[in-house]
């Protein structure tokens, strides 16, 4: 049995600290950036990419070694040094807190590991092997990639969009939820959105409902 719980955690305005300053540091910046948290950054040394976005302003720069007082107010780290020492320290000061820590490639150290994503809108897949095997999850994020292409994303707002409609317009539980399931299991709106577009989409499932 895997020890790790799947779970997705709204970011939006938190503090999360990142710790380090190389190729990895930056895309666990972008990542985190993307998910609209506010992103604090501790490292002597920074890529060009990472100098990019202090001088923006989109984050926030210590230029320096960690220091146990970085901790003060943060929702969740990353710790994304290339020095094991340092990396023990950040965790022990972490795991004394309470923080929601992430060790690059230690999972042994961290409270969460970050999967292989799918994104397609506020569609999401994620893939982990419990830190096990990286190249794999990663092998199977490609194939899920060719899998799921944009339509997915019009379609799951398609449908986000008429759930509220539904919900609104039908009081009756279980024909609700026989209309989400019938809307969900229909490829024939897919293949619509593909060679019609969203407008056409969302005419033919008004005319199922």
């Amino acid at each position: 049995m895997s020890r790790y719980y799947p779970i997705c955690l709204d970011l939006q305005k938190k503090e999360c600290l990142v710790i380090g300053g190389g190729k990895v540091a930056e895309r666990k910046i972008l990542s985190l950036m993307e998910h609209e948290a506010k992103v604090k950054l501790v490292s002597p040394e920074i890529t060009p990419q990472i100098t990019h976005l202090v001088q923006e302003g989109k984050i926030h720069y210590q230029e320096r070694e960690f220091q146990p007082k970085d901790l003060e107010g943060i929702f969740l780290v990353i710790a994304a040094t290339n020095n094991n020492k340092v990396n023990k320290i950040i965790t022990q000061e972490a795991q004394k807190r309470g923080i929601l820590i992430n060790v690059v490639d230690k999972p042994s150290d961290s409270t969460f590991i970050l999967p292989a994503v799918v994104k397609r809108g506020d569609l999401m897949i994620s893939i982990s092997t419990g830190g096990k095997s990286p190249a794999f999850a990663r092998k199977m994020k490609q194939d899920l990639e060719s899998q799921y292409g944009p339509e997915y994303r019009i379609l799951v707002d398609i449908l986000g969009n008429f759930r509220e409609n539904v919900i609104q317009s039908e009081p009756d539980e279980k024909k609700r939820k026989a209309i989400f399931q019938r809307l969900a299991e229909s490829s024939e709106i897919l293949k619509i959105i593909k060679e019609n577009g969203r407008a056409m989409a969302e005419k033919r499932i008004r005319e199922l409902l």
